[in-house]
């Protein structure tokens, strides 16, 4: 065991664990590795497991080797090459517009007794994820929407269906073919319909929508609930007065949802209900037209149309008289014979088509046909009542142009007075404006006069107040002002009592106001600048300064005591 201590060794077990590791990482990352592309999948076939069972050919479980049944998405996967190998496929796209109906064939056999009974279908739902359900062979009874599914080719086989669009003028029929059995119905709303889950034409309409079905199991039938026009031109019958009359019958129908159903059972062919109605051809092929409102219509027409006059046919004219009838002004008008027998045909056509399911909405007899050789009396018949119609509308049109002009002066007087009682209301109307004005307006200046002097009797009893104000204010201050000066010369007087002369108390004054500023002036008596004030310091004839005796105090401001300097 000494090699074990050699660091040598330990080099070598490294660098052999790394080359271990890397040769796995390319083995996984370039044999195992698979990229999945976008709108494919991978069919997983295991090499190793348990042998399927006798018949199948996917296996049930990931135990068992074979084609296995869950598929492997976009995207990347690791899939060892010695243990599995795949198969790409294409995703199934389901287009809007269609659905996909799957049928499955790998999985337990239907049961002997199930198929005796004809039972082929199974109520499970694709699950292109499931694991471990395989689920029996059959068809599957919801198709698959428009979308994108991973579908095993090896379990299923689809078939694309375009879907069932009802549009929004239509009602939906849907005939069921697989489900319970309507013999063991007690009570049924009608001989033809069945309820809901029951085999057969369903009672109930479905609304305008796209039907996703599985053709083996319902059909669903889309049936025109418009309103419809058609022209019956092949209609002839004789008049009371021997002419054949093949008058254009007009009728408007539309088939009643409600009983889209029953008249479906009724009229289909071929699981089909045509209801084109543009042409001859198309309106032959109908059999709502043919076998319902036409032979109706056809009946109820030549029985109660041969009860006319051919020229009741072709005059228009409501109060027209006949011979031995009785006209006049006060006679109320005849009801024209086409609109009599428009009247009966709906009364008698309408009530029977719509048991059937359609709803006859208006019936219109035009008028006849007048070609052809053996019309030729019928059409000399029709020119002489163009040309009376003519001569009545004329005359008509007069006495329509009389009553309009007598109507237009009747109007025109009207419309006069009108006016006229207008312009009367008008300048009435701005009359009592006027006179409503007039009042506003005095009354605006009445109360701005007023206000006015108002405001100048205030402005006069300020200016009273003010001028008073002013009087007291000039007596106060004349009174402060002479009591004042009253002061100043009171005290006046009485300094003045204290000196010889008022040229002495001036002079007084005069020093007490320079005794500041020459107090260093005067300094020495016996200077030269000193003695320049000598004559006004020393009475003439006297050697000594004159002696100022105190000034009484007189309250001034400039007033004091006086000494000697």
């Amino acid at each position: 065991m000494e090699w074990l201590s050699k660091p040598r060794t330990w080099v070598i077990v490294g660098v052999s664990a790394i080359g271990l590791f890397l040769l796995y990482q390319l083995w996984v990352w370039e044999v195992e590795r698979v990229e999945v592309k976008p709108d494919t999948f991978l069919v997983r076939i295991d090499l190793w497991g348990k042998n399927l069972p006798d018949g199948e050919i996917v296996a049930p479980d990931s135990s068992y080797k074979g084609i296995q049944r869950r598929v492997l998405t976009e995207g990347r996967h690791f899939l060892n090459p010695l243990i599995c190998t795949y198969e790409p496929h294409k995703v199934l796209i389901v287009p809007e517009g269609q659905c996909a109906v799957l049928t499955r064939k790998a999985g337990p056999e239907i049961p002997a007794a199930r198929k005796a009974a004809g039972e082929f279908l199974t109520d499970d739902r694709f699950d292109q994820f499931a694991k471990n359900d395989p689920g029996e062979r059959c068809i599957l009874r919801d198709p698959l929407p428009p979308g994108k599914y991973y579908v095993n080719p090896y379990e299923y086989t689809y078939e694309r269906v375009k879907a069932v669009e009802v549009k929004v003028n239509q009602v939906g029929v849907k005939v069921l073919k697989w489900g319970k059995d309507p013999s063991e119905l007690k009570d049924r709303t009608g001989p033809y319909v069945v309820p809901e889950g029951y085999r057969g034409v369903q009672e109930a309409v479905y609304p305008p929508a796209n039907y996703y079905l599985n053709p083996h199991v319902e059909a669903m039938v889309p049936v025109d609930v418009r309103s419809h026009k058609v022209d019956f031109d092949d209609i002839a019958f004789p008049s009371r007065d021997g002419f054949m009359i093949r008058p254009h019958v007009l009728v408007t129908y539309e088939v009643i949802a409600d009983k889209a159903p029953e008249l479906f059972v009724m009229l289909c062919d071929d699981g089909k209900l045509l209801q084109e109605d543009k042409t001859r051809e198309e309106r032959d092929k109908n059999p709502i037209l043919q076998k319902a409102v036409l032979p109706l219509i056809r009946g109820e027409v030549r029985i109660a149309g041969s009860r006319y006059d051919a020229r009741d046919y072709i005059s228009q004219q409501r109060g027209e008289e006949k011979e031995g009838e009785k006209g006049g002004k006060d006679a109320p008008p005849r009801v024209n014979p086409r609109e009599r027998l428009q009247s009966e045909l709906m009364s008698k056509v309408k009530k029977p088509c719509e048991e059937l399911g359609v709803r006859i909405k208006e019936i219109v007899v035009a008028q006849p046909d007048m070609s052809g050789s053996l019309n030729a009396e019928l059409q000399q018949l029709a020119e002489q009542i163009s040309e009376r119609e003519k001569t009545r509308v004329e005359r008509e049109k007069n006495k329509e142009l009389v009553n309009q002009y007598k109507t237009q002066q009747e109007e025109q007087a009207k419309q006069a007075l009108s006016q006229q009682r207008k312009k009367v209301v008008e300048a009435n109307t701005k009359l009592e404006r006027e006179k409503i004005n007039a009042e506003r307006i005095k009354e605006v200046a009445k109360l701005q006069l007023e206000a006015t002097v108002k405001a100048a009797e205030a402005r006069l009893e300020g200016a009273k107040k003010r001028a008073e104000a002013t009087v007291t204010e000039g007596k106060a201050d004349a009174d402060v002002i002479t009591a004042k000066n009253l002061a100043e010369v009171a005290g006046l007087k009485t300094a003045l009592t204290g000196f010889p002369s008022p040229e002495q108390f001036a002079q007084y004054h005069v020093l007490m106001k320079l005794s500041p500023a020459l107090s260093e002036i005067f300094a020495s008596d016996t200077s030269e600048f000193a003695k320049v004030f000598t004559t006004y310091m020393t009475p003439a004839g006297m050697g000594k300064k004159l002696s100022v005796p105190p000034m009484p105090s007189t309250g001034d401001s400039d007033s004091g005591t006086g000494g000697k300097k």
